[in-house]
């Protein structure tokens, strides 16, 4: 068997992935890669990073899926520094499309993706597609919860899956790339906060020009020490859907409106340096929020078609009501994923930047 350099030479990368040797290191929710098999051995391995390897907490592992020919392979955690899995093994050539995707967010963990075939076997990119969006969010774009129907459920990756978020769904309507940074929990200036103290922990726009922020480092490399290049996943879109998050802070403190849409506005213009030729949508919603948020969110972009640049509107996805079902701790079901989905991609359709 041979190893197969998984650089953007021989594969399609998919969202922020870090190439080592080869390994190929997956951080945010969605980051992968595809490509076209032709050969009659492929063996794909998967680990852990090493901190999560040796963590107890089940909780926090990577998850990841394998899909050949449009159709899962796998789709489990990663509990281990290095599992393998025989995925083609044909007495007779064979040719397959195949993926490989994390579904978990990058914070609580990452993971790495290894291909071996055998010696006369030959991988080539997956064609790429005419244009990209980009997702900056929270936990409903990193598909929190999705894959499990109890509303009580504490945090887990295992039941997280970006390919079941709005976000990627939107992407596949639209024939798009598509490119998530995601975290559970994070805001513009406070994350999610159940007793109206200010949770600054977790707050995204310290973190979007690293390759990734994580509590986890890739065997000794720490990746929220790494400047991303933005270059590698130019977009056409941005989607920023932050604040929710933020509502549970402004609505009980003084002032905070004034101080989320100040940072909204600041970090409109950070988006923009890092995509100048984005357009950005500013985005909120699925989950309720207040009147005031959404105003705010508004008004900052106003501000920025005023200030910046025209490129820009403002959305609200209509919220959820529980008709299509909840998935775990009260956030959207597939269902109401794929809803939101529809209504934001004829959204785009509409504004006719696509």
């Amino acid at each position: 068997m041979k190893n197969i350099c998984l650089s953007s030479d021989t594969v399609k990368h998919i969202g922020r992935v870090v190439p080592d040797d080869t390994e190929l290191w997956l951080t945010q929710s969605g980051s992968g890669c595809e490509f076209r098999f032709r050969g009659r051995k492929l063996d794909i391995i998967l680990g852990c990073d090493e901190d999560s390897f040796k963590e107890e907490i089940p909780q926090n592992k990577p998850r990841i899926a394998v899909r050949v020919n449009g159709r899962y392979r796998i789709k489990k955690k990663v509990s281990y520094d290095c599992e393998r899995y025989p995925i083609i093994s044909s007495d007779s050539v064979t040719e397959a499309d195949v993926e490989i995707i994390k579904l978990s967010e990058a914070a609580f963990s990452l993971a790495y993706a290894k291909v071996e075939t055998d010696e006369e076997a030959v991988i080539t990119s997956a064609p790429t597609r005419p244009k990209r969006i980009g997702f900056i969010g929270d936990s409903i774009t990193c598909g929190y919860g999705v894959d499990d129907s109890n509303t009580e459920s504490d945090f887990s990756t295992e039941t997280q899956n970006a390919m079941k978020s709005y976000a990627w769904k939107t992407a596949e309507m639209l024939g798009t790339e598509c490119a998530l940074f995601s975290y559970s929990g994070y805001g513009i200036i406070s994350g999610w906060t159940a007793d109206g103290v200010r949770n600054t922990r977790e707050v995204l726009p310290l973190h979007y020009e690293k390759v990734c922020h994580s509590y986890k480092t890739a065997n000794g490399r720490d990746f929220d020490e790494e400047k991303w290049d933005h270059s590698l996943l130019p977009c056409d879109i941005i989607v920023v859907n932050l604040g929710t998050n933020d509502n549970s802070f402004c609505t009980v403190n003084d002032g905070a409106f004034d101080e989320f849409e100040a940072a909204y506005y600041n970090f409109l213009q950070t988006v923009h340096r890092c995509h100048p030729k984005a357009f950005i949508i500013a985005s909120i919603g699925i989950i309720p929020i207040s009147a005031e948020l959404m105003d705010r969110i508004r008004r900052a972009a106003e501000k920025f078609r005023d200030n910046i640049s025209p490129r820009i509107s403002a959305f609200r996805f209509t919220s959820q009501n529980g008709d299509l079902g909840f998935g775990s701790n009260w956030h959207p079901s597939e269902d109401t994923h794929e809803y939101a989905a529809e209504e934001f991609a004829a959204y785009i359709r509409s504004l006719g930047i696509i």
